[in-house]
């Protein structure tokens, strides 16, 4: 491959708003897949906006350099003219209902695939679903919030860990470093890892402490560490997810615990995914989160009846499908 790298983003979430948008400022040809029409009018007409927490100038991006698409037309134009990557920013549930029937045709294509979700099991949907695909697995702690269909702020710089999935030397992968580079180039910290999959565990156990608490409790970040109380929440979700990682000979760090409450202090003006979703009344991905560390409890034959209570308890919010 040479020349400049082509990006599709399937997903104009927060993430998805934010990395077009950088990307298409560093001179990446960018095409964004949008769930509605009118959003991708939005973006054609009005432009994107990304704002700063810390009172930096907005970059504004004219609408007239940017291709809003909506997702609808994916399986007959993407084909036609394909892009070097394909990105995936959408949340698990939205992942796992609409992408396998999208993504369908394109079973036998050979293409490279980066897929930016929390939680675990979406990696092995799509390589059962995408067999001759190069798939790349992405941590972030990149903050974004979007405030409309074409405004979105960067809540925080963070760290961006991209793996090739099922092993291989990713760090060596002139295709990941080309991607890495371009991300770098549009201003993102980004690291390229043979260890990704030790990266998706300790985020998740740091997701299903952090993000459930706060959707019930319907606070920031920081406020978890304000009681005793809520402290002791966060410790026994925590040590359950440990000893279901023991039963299943997952490793992970002794730090474990601090960085949460690291994560906790460094983002405590921000709220979880999960609290954002509660607040709009969207489905949450707590069941690819701490669901996920139940069904691993479940196979290990453990119990993890403290993420089966979190899970009742978010699950029995009124969600509204979107």
């Amino acid at each position: 491959m040479t020349g400049a790298v082509k990006i599709d983003i399937i997903g104009a979430g927060s993430l998805g708003l934010l990395l077009a948008g950088k990307l298409i400022c560093s001179g990446t040809s960018i095409r964004l897949w949008c769930r509605s029409d009118e959003q991708c009018a939005a973006l054609s007409e009005t432009g994107l906006t990304i704002s700063h927490i810390d009172g930096r100038q907005p970059i504004i991006i004219p609408g007239s350099e940017i291709e809003a698409v909506p997702i609808r037309e994916f399986s007959q134009r993407y084909p036609e003219t394909p892009g070097d990557w394909l990105v995936l920013t959408v949340k698990q549930g939205v992942l796992h209902r609409i992408l396998p029937e999208l993504l369908g045709p394109l079973r036998e294509t050979n293409l490279n695939l980066l897929c930016l979700q929390n939680g675990w099991g979406h990696m092995e949907l799509l390589q059962k679903l995408l067999p001759a695909a190069s798939l790349y697995a992405a941590v972030t702690t990149e903050g974004a919030k979007r405030e409309s269909p074409v405004r979105v702020v960067h809540a925080g710089g963070g760290q961006t860990s991209i793996g090739l999935w099922g092993g291989g030397e990713t760090v060596r992968n002139n295709v990941a470093v080309r991607l890495a580079d371009t991300l770098i180039s549009a201003g993102f910290s980004v690291l390229l890892s043979n260890e990704v999959n030790t990266m998706i565990f300790r985020k998740l156990v740091i997701n299903a402490v952090i993000n459930p608490l706060t959707a019930i409790w319907r606070i920031p970040n920081g406020e978890l560490l304000c009681t005793d109380l809520r402290v002791r929440m966060m410790r026994e979700l925590y040590e359950e997810a440990a000893a279901v990682y023991d039963a299943c000979g997952i490793s992970h760090e002794d730090s474990l615990w601090d960085d949460i409450l690291e994560v906790c202090r460094a983002t405590s003006g921000n709220h979880s995914s999960m609290l954002a979703d509660v607040l709009s009344s969207r489905e949450t991905e707590i069941r690819w989160i701490n669901g996920s560390l139940v069904a691993m409890a479940e196979r290990a034959g453990v119990d993890a009846a403290a993420h089966r209570w979190v899970i009742r308890m978010v699950e029995g919010m009124f969600v509204k499908e979107r």
